[in-house]
């Protein structure tokens, strides 16, 4: 099969996504590197992705992430079925779907946002990033029902959506509120716990997100057996711009990093930061795997493991389990400071 080359123009330069253009210049080589390599050995099977990563972009990086994530985790993939995405046959079988969490039609894009886009109302924030990530699970599992479960390789395997957060500006802000809400209907309210001062994150059980003053979408997709088809998802909020500048090596000097980590004797999150030289970050940081208990075909623990990733589960009694290294990547917050030369 021959190297995908990503930045090989194949469109007209006006058709570039800003992002792809910005990539192309001279300073972001390590930023290339970062994504050349996680597209080693990958596919272009229908010899339309490369022009669709230079158009639209983010879908693009998020299915080349989720297959460098798979390679890490010592996955073998066959690319000679055309679809889904991933047919992983090695060391367990199973079926990976890539899609993104989208910006509403009409609405702004994740890149290029200012100091406009920081939400003041966090709940509404949450409310449109809960409805982004079910439209975007509704449209694969739509697909996998009319066509994907008709194919006799798909047959008895676990099937996982994989799904990027890019649905607005600072959409990466929503960390794993808005996923826990959609898949298993439990929110955490934090206007809520800030209104109260409590000394506990207040939460409770959600059943629909509203969608228009005549609409609500269900959630808790993973409260029953209506998605039984659907194993798990993987949900990354961090796959973003930020993670190729993380491990872009040699890059960025005067990028600032600031992180948010799980604090076990405090509400508020862990914080650090860093220059970028004295940075480091993982591929898997930032990860989650969220387990569907109602899955025909379950993922077995050995499946998807390793010991930067998130691991969500609900136990038999009902109650949210989630396994995480202490020093687990929930959001991360880039300032970059530009030296100006004197005149």
């Amino acid at each position: 099969m021959p190297k995908t080359d990503l930045f090989k123009p194949l469109i007209a330069e006006k058709n570039f996504h800003p992002i792809f253009a910005m990539l192309l210049q001279d300073r972001y080589a390590a930023e290339r590197e970062v994504l050349k390599n996680w597209a080693d050995g990958f596919v272009d099977r229908d010899g339309k992705f490369v022009q669709e990563f230079q158009n639209t972009f983010e879908s693009s990086m998020w299915e080349l992430y989720v297959y460098a994530a798979l390679r890490r985790l010592s996955m073998e993939i066959d690319f000679s079925y055309h679809t889904p995405d991933f047919v992983v046959t090695r060391p367990l079988e199973m079926l990976v779907e890539a899609t993104i969490a989208s910006p509403a039609e009409g609405g702004k894009p994740a890149f290029g946002y200012s100091a406009l886009d920081i939400p003041n109302d966090f709940n509404e924030f949450n409310r449109e990033a809960i409805l982004r990530i079910c439209n975007s699970f509704d449209s694969k599992i739509k697909r996998f029902r009319n066509y994907y479960s008709t194919l006799l390789h798909t047959k008895d395997r676990p099937f996982v959506i994989a799904i990027g957060a890019f649905d607005r500006p600072l959409a990466h802000l929503a960390g794993n509120r808005s996923i826990i809400a959609a898949l298993y209907g439990i929110y955490f309210d934090e206007q809520e716990t800030i209104a109260r001062d409590s000394d506990r994150v207040i939460s409770y059980n959600i059943e629909s997100a509203r969608k228009s003053n005549e609409v609500d979408i269900q959630v808790g997709l993973f409260c029953d057996k209506r998605y039984a088809e659907v194993s798990a998802v993987i949900y990354s909020a961090t796959a973003t711009w930020g993670k190729l500048r993380a491990l872009a090596e040699g890059s960025g000097s005067g990028t600032i990093f600031q992180t948010y980590h799980p604090n076990a004797d405090s509400l508020l999150p862990k914080m650090r930061t860093a220059i970028k030289t004295d940075y480091r970050e993982d591929l898997m940081d930032g990860l989650y795997v969220l387990h569907n208990p109602f899955a025909t075909h379950p993922l077995s623990d050995q499946q998807i493991d390793h010991p930067r990733i998130a691991s969500v589960r609900i136990s038999a009694s009902g109650e949210l389990l989630v396994d995480m290294p202490d020093d687990f990547l929930l959001l991360r917050m880039l300032h970059t400071v530009r030296v100006r030369g004197k005149s």
